[in-house]
């Protein structure tokens, strides 16, 4: 990563950031050159997700030092019932007001993820924001792609503008879009990308591994 041109931000799943710190318990600076920001979030798969609890999840974020983190996901599906979607938005927000509660005295941010079918389901998020004052928020788009969705591109501007239109936000870090013609589609407030297409452009797993002694 030394190698790379410029300044970036890496982002990274909790589970990950819990290997790292098993395997060498050692701080971000340890893996990532300094001009590097590092987002950790808690965006994982279902199975993992049930087992994560919140003071795990501060923990390892505190023990890594990442520099922004998204908080205490919730599964939130079309295919559930209105009422369950509403009960996992209300916990993932709980959970957002509890860890920027525990990482007040620390320089951690924290990304606030807006999920929601209907405007009353996201209302849910946006009133943690105003009352957490805080301008910019994670938007969840990969599941606009693939499966059922197939290429939901379209559907996906729609409902990132109507997030952008309600709440009046500053910035928005959307999750599972880096194709350059997709983002083209976005909102100026989409400030920033986050997927696996860098993996390809970075060529890293093209490079051979070094024996560390």
């Amino acid at each position: 990563m030394d190698g790379l041109p410029g300044k970036d931000t890496v982002m990274m799943k909790i589970t990950d950031v819990e290997t790292l710190l098993r395997h060498r318990g050692e701080v971000r600076t340890a893996y990532f050159p300094e001009r590097f920001s590092t987002i950790t979030g808690g965006i994982i798969h279902d199975d993992e997700l049930k087992e994560l609890r919140w003071s795990r999840e501060r923990n390892a974020v505190q023990a890594f030092g990442s520099d922004f983190h998204i908080p205490t996901d919730y599964p939130v599906y079309g295919d559930m019932e209105k009422s369950q979607r509403k009960s996992n938005i209300k916990k993932m927000m709980d959970g957002t007001r509890w860890m920027h509660d525990k990482l007040r005295t620390t320089s951690i941010q924290i990304i606030p993820l807006i999920k929601g079918y209907t405007t009353e389901e996201r209302a849910i998020c946006y009133e943690t924001l105003r009352e957490l004052d805080v301008p910019y928020c994670a938007y969840y788009g990969a599941q606009y792609f693939g499966g059922k969705m197939g290429n939901g591109i379209n559907k996906l501007n729609e409902d990132v503008r109507e997030v952008v239109n309600e709440l009046g936000v500053d910035g928005v870090l959307l999750i599972g879009l880096q194709a350059k013609d997709g983002l083209a589609k976005m909102p100026p407030e989409v400030v920033a990308a986050a997927g696996q297409r860098w993996i390809r452009k970075s060529e890293l797993r093209d490079l051979p591994m070094k024996r560390v002694s």
